[in-house]
């Protein structure tokens, strides 16, 4: 009897699992499926996310251009002959060129080339008027894909253009080249034959089917192909306008597809889990699985979007299997390119503004100077030879002490607008706050001021203007004294290492609020009721026409420390 149930059990357990195993094997199949099909959908949608993002370099390339010609234009518009033409050109190209533009052109309508930073030839014809978009050109025996813009100026009463412009090569692709699972080629329409200009990696030339080619001329604007490349690679193919708006260029944006997805998740032990636990746990662990595969491929769309919208300080997690963790280590290599590029945008810019400033002060010092200069005078004449009552003395008093009053602060203006250049040589950085340690010593001590002095430079020396320097650190005392009307010890201190040698001024004082901490080096930014707002602004110039830094560190409560940097003289510098 005992062994008929135990007979009996044992049929039925292999009848359960006739039954079972079926349904699980189907459960099993439907969970992989779902899993592809999100994975694909993923991949797919990141893939068209990365060739918008490629697409809009290319277009931000373009605007770019369009504004650097715009203001080359109107600096050329004021330029008073062809010599002064010819060195504004070679001056803003040589600029231009530390930041990646390769090519600056001035040219008449009829095609006249007034000024050209290297030998070209347009593939096509040049246009007349303003635009901007993608331009072929030959260049240095080869031929070039263009992002570029086209400035339309007069000069010297006559028309012309500006072209302004970079290539589109292996160069643009920055850290993206490190992703081996990712294929980005960009090909240009030379002679109606598609050739490739720029390429992550070249083991295999991309072919783009005439196919695709003919939708993307009739106006397509992305295709996504998921059996690209013979079904080597999951990919997108973008086309781009040129400055004639036909279409002169395809962008291909591929992923690898070099291992099946299910190989991945390890179909062998994901069918048995499903067998051991039952069907429930294997759609729980499937849902856990994509959820797995799908996380950095949202973390990496997000990092894209970021990016577009002008967050370059975004980073993904570098996570996930090994082409994705490659990935997103490429991604996050050009995110920090882009930084540094926006860093050199704001550069310019900010040069930009300096340029304007100094154009302002030449205004300022010829309409508003001279006339102060005859109204010092006349009202000192009329004051020695009239006789005045003593109100009337003590006016022309006031008004005398007033003009004086404007002419320094006019002068102040004028020095950091127009500084002049520096007067290099070599000197140790301890005999500049020697010097404005002298010059200090009677008003430190009229305000009840300690200055103490910590070298521990070594004799360290720096190639600069003595008399630059010197007013850079006599501007950090007096803003340090003025931070302890009560009295105190400013604390001075040297150090230097292989490649610097810096001067630390702390002060006693209530410290520099977090909210305007960023702001203290801007023009005329001060919180002083008489302060003209230059003081450490004159400092960072200085600091930067040596090729240093100044920087303020604070805590509230306790003081503020203001730092400056300057690189150390080596052996054969100017001395």
């Amino acid at each position: 009897m005992a062994g008929q149930v135990t007979s009996l059990r044992l049929r039925l357990v292999i009848g359960f699992m006739l039954v079972s195993v079926p349904a699980m094997l189907a459960s099993a199949f439907i969970a992989a499926k779902l899993i592809s099909s999100a994975f694909e959908d993923n991949v797919g949608h990141w893939l068209r996310e990365t060739s918008r993002f490629f697409r809009l370099e290319i277009v931000e390339a373009v605007q770019e251009a369009q504004r650097v010609a715009g203001v080359i234009g109107h600096r050329l518009e004021h330029s008073p002959d062809d010599t002064r033409i010819q060195r504004t050109a070679e001056r803003e190209f040589a600029v231009l060129s530390s930041v990646g533009y390769d090519l600056i052109a001035i040219y008449r309508p009829g095609g006249e080339v007034i000024f050209s930073s290297r030998s070209f030839k347009a593939i096509g014809e040049l246009p007349t008027a303003t635009g901007q978009g993608l331009f072929k050109i030959a260049a240095d025996g080869q031929r070039w894909l263009m992002a570029g813009a086209v400035q339309s100026i007069t000069i010297n009463g006559q028309p012309a253009n500006i072209l302004v412009g970079s290539w589109l090569d292996d160069n643009y692709l920055g850290g993206i080249k490190v992703v081996t699972s990712l294929e980005v080629t960009l090909l240009s329409d030379f002679d109606g034959t598609l050739e490739p200009i720029m390429q992550t990696h070249g083991e295999k030339p991309t072919v783009v089917p005439e196919a695709i080619k003919a939708r993307l001329d009739a106006g397509e604007d992305e295709i996504f192909d998921p059996g690209a490349g013979d079904g080597a690679y999951r990919a997108v193919y973008s086309g781009f306008r040129g400055i004639d708006g036909h279409l002169a260029a395809v962008s291909f944006i591929g992923l690898r597809n070099e291992v099946g997805l299910l190989e991945q998740l390890g179909r062998e032990r994901l069918f048995l889990g499903i067998f051991v636990l039952g069907s429930l746990i294997a759609v729980l662990v499937g849902s856990l699985m994509s959820e797995v595969l799908v996380r950095p491929v949202r973390a990496l769309t997000r990092g894209v979007r970021a990016i577009a919208a002008g967050d370059f300080g975004q980073r993904v997690p570098i996570g996930g299997g090994r082409e994705i963790a490659e990935l997103a280590g490429g991604f996050n290599g050009m995110a920090e390119r882009l930084g540094k590029l926006q860093e050199l945008e704001t550069e310019l810019r900010r040069r930009d503004r300096l340029s304007a400033l100094g154009q302002a002060a030449m205004v300022i010092a010829h309409e508003v100077r001279n006339p102060l200069g005859i109204i010092k005078t006349s009202t000192e004449v009329v004051r020695n030879r009239a006789k005045l009552g003593e109100t009337e003395e003590k006016m022309l008093g006031y008004v005398i002490d007033e003009v004086r009053r404007i002419e320094t602060l006019m002068r102040e203006f004028l020095d950091f607008a127009q500084p002049r250049p520096p007067v290099r040589s070599r000197l140790p950085l301890r005999s500049v706050i020697d010097r404005v340690a002298a010059i200090a010593a009677p008003e430190l001590a009229r305000h009840g001021i300690a200055l103490r002095i910590d070298d521990n430079s070594g004799g360290g020396e720096v190639v600069g203007d003595a008399d630059q320097l010197h007013q850079a650190c006599l501007n950090l005392i007096l803003n340090a004294m003025d931070a302890m009307p009560s009295g105190g010890t400013i604390f001075a201190s040297l150090a230097a290492s292989p490649d610097i040698v810096s001067l630390a001024i702390r002060d006693e004082g209530p410290g520099v609020p977090e909210a305007i901490r960023s702001e203290v080096f801007n023009p005329f930014f001060t919180t002083k009721v008489k302060g003209t707002g230059l003081g450490l602004a004159k400092v960072q110039s200085v600091a930067a026409a040596h090729g240093g830094t100044v920087t303020c560190e604070s805590e509230p409560g306790q003081g503020a420390t203001f730092t400056l940097a300057l690189p150390r003289a080596r052996k054969g510098d100017i001395g």
